[in-house]
């Protein structure tokens, strides 16, 4: 299914990534939007995820596109029709989380209706990590104690010990702009990396912090921002950096559902350390596949941030 290496001609943003399955069931349903056929909707979306069988985070990939790309009114009405569907609870539950996230305050009633949601995909699917995952994020988003949330930690990576999507989620609850401060994430950070091969799903937990940590910095104003940019010169940052540019724009090295995503974490993360120059082989491998996060940080248009910094390192 990787595409990695492989050169397109177009830029494009791509939710998707090189998930071609996905991305033609995202296209279908994007393109019927509105236009009625719930039920042939349900049945690509029942037979995609049916294909994913125990590949955990793929199906947490494969969700979270799918709840960006389905209407409240269809994930609704699913959950309506077939309620003993956990992938239906799930997809419920994950649409509530992410248009929680562009909220200034999440709506409690549906916080409430998506936790029960996932207690009910839990207990009828008890070996999936993703209504956990979906429950770690709902936490998250009200800022609940340790005491609620790590028991959530754990419960997932008693099923996958190297889900992305939970690895990203308790980045941020550890950071120090949220529930947790810079002792913890690098704590965190240093436990993941003992215990983890290089090429698993969450080999771009390190870099995706180093960019927390680098626009966390600079939306503090004043000295800091000033000075956030000597953050990459760090030893830690300089050798992050050099072992994923030694080794994840080589075709079929990385695996894993958000591949390239993770290019795209490291290809930005190189320009802002002042090292377009070297991001070149990185820009080649993500093949025109474009992730709005990060790039959107730049200027809000991630394509065009995107293209402005390839551009830069191909002279």
């Amino acid at each position: 299914m990787s595409l990695l290496g492989r050169r397109r001609s177009t830029t494009r943003l791509a939710p998707e990534l090189d998930d071609t399955d996905l991305g033609k069931v995202r296209k279908r349903l994007v393109e019927r939007a509105g236009s009625g056929g719930r039920t042939l909707a349900v049945a690509m979306i029942e037979q995609l995820l049916r294909d994913t069988g125990r590949d955990w985070d793929r199906r947490a990939h494969r969700m979270s596109v799918l709840a960006e790309s389905t209407s409240p009114a269809l994930q609704r009405s699913w959950v309506e029709e077939q309620p003993q569907d956990p992938d239906a609870q799930l997809l419920s539950a994950w649409g509530v989380l992410l248009r929680a996230r562009y909220e200034e305050q999440p709506v409690p009633g549906e916080t409430r209706e998506a936790l029960d949601a996932c207690e009910r995909a839990a207990l009828l699917r008890p070996e999936d990590p993703t209504p956990w995952v979906v429950r770690l994020g709902l936490l998250r988003l009200w800022r609940r104690p340790g005491a609620e949330v790590f028991p959530l930690w754990d419960e997932i990576v008693r099923r996958d010990p190297w889900h992305r999507e939970a690895h990203i989620q308790m980045l941020g609850y550890l950071s120090p702009w949220e529930c947790g401060s810079h002792a913890q994430t690098v704590d965190f950070l240093d436990r993941v990396r003992a215990g983890t091969a290089p090429t698993a799903p969450t080999a771009g937990l390190e870099v995706a912090a180093l960019i927390d940590l680098y626009h966390g910095t600079v939306d503090q104003g004043g000295l800091e921002a000033l000075t956030a940019v000597h953050l990459w010169s760090r030893p830690n940052a300089v050798a992050a950096l050099g072992r994923a540019l030694a080794d994840w724009p080589r075709p079929g090295h990385l695996t894993h559902a958000a591949a390239v995503a993770d290019l795209n974490l490291l290809a930005y993360a190189l320009v802002q350390a002042k090292r377009a120059g070297e991001a070149g082989e990185v820009f080649r491998a993500i093949g025109g596949m474009v992730t709005v996060y990060p790039w959107a940080l730049e200027s809000g248009d991630p394509l065009q941030s995107f293209t402005t910094w390839q551009q830069r390192a191909a002279t």
